[in-house]
């Protein structure tokens, strides 16, 4: 194994924490009942997800789909939108970042390979995912990051994957990607022919679930996951 690519939202940074915080400052610039933000924000996400996970949707306008949808199911202008996400990145600290995460990174490049983060986006551009890893000290582990919204295409599409193995000269069988989301993150890696780990909080533990495979509770499973890829 030459890399690992990592998911960001719930896999190193926690997306509740970023929503909470941009529902508030949503409903602020609105004038609106949080409730309804809040509801508008998770009716967002699902449509969106739903598609990507079918291939579906426009990967050059993968950033815009997404704050347009939300924008039009509120009624309001998608600047407001775009000036809520802005004011949730200055409101977020520590907390977002998910118990874990610095540890495996740090273990991870204790052997000596590789990190990239692979991440689509919603609401806010890929550049403020950065800011956050950056201000929190996760980006002094990674090498490279690919945001759908700057590489033009999204996961599940095998070209989401291919990105990082091209800028560091990696065959897909020498990388194995980990994520939260099983269509996306999961099943993508493992048609593009990465190897893969799905977090799934409900899992008991670490367990291979395909010949390329494997289900983990939290992210520091892909350490015992590395472990094991050498043995066999």
């Amino acid at each position: 194994m030459k890399l690992v690519s990592f998911d960001v939202w719930n896999t190193l940074l926690d997306i509740n924490v970023m929503l909470d915080a941009m529902a508030v400052e949503l409903s602020k610039l609105v004038g609106a009942c949080i409730i309804d933000v809040v509801e508008g924000i998770m009716l967002t996400r699902e449509r969106i997800k739903a598609m990507r996970s079918k291939g579906a949707g426009n990967p050059e306008r993968a950033l815009e789909e997404s704050q347009e949808l939300l924008a039009g199911l509120l009624g309001i202008n998608v600047e407001l939108v775009r000036r809520a996400t802005a004011r949730a990145v200055l409101r977020v600290d520590d907390e977002i970042v998910l118990s874990g995460a610095k540890e495996t990174l740090e273990g991870v490049k204790r052997r000596g390979l590789k990190i990239t983060v692979t991440g689509n986006v919603m609401f806010w551009p890929g550049s403020y995912t950065r800011l956050l890893l950056e201000r929190f000290g996760l980006m002094d582990y990674i090498e490279g990051t690919f945001f759908a919204d700057e590489v033009k295409v999204f996961k599940p599409l095998r070209e989401m994957f291919e990105k990082p193995l091209k800028a560091f000269n990696v065959k897909p069988e020498e990388a194995i990607h980990i994520g939260d989301t099983y269509a996306e993150d999961f099943e993508g890696a493992l048609k593009a022919g990465l190897w893969a780990v799905w977090i799934n909080p409900e899992a008991e533990g670490v367990r291979q679930i395909h010949e390329r495979g494997f289900e983990v509770p939290s992210v520091e499973g892909i350490l015992e996951v590395l472990e094991e890829i050498e043995k066999s």
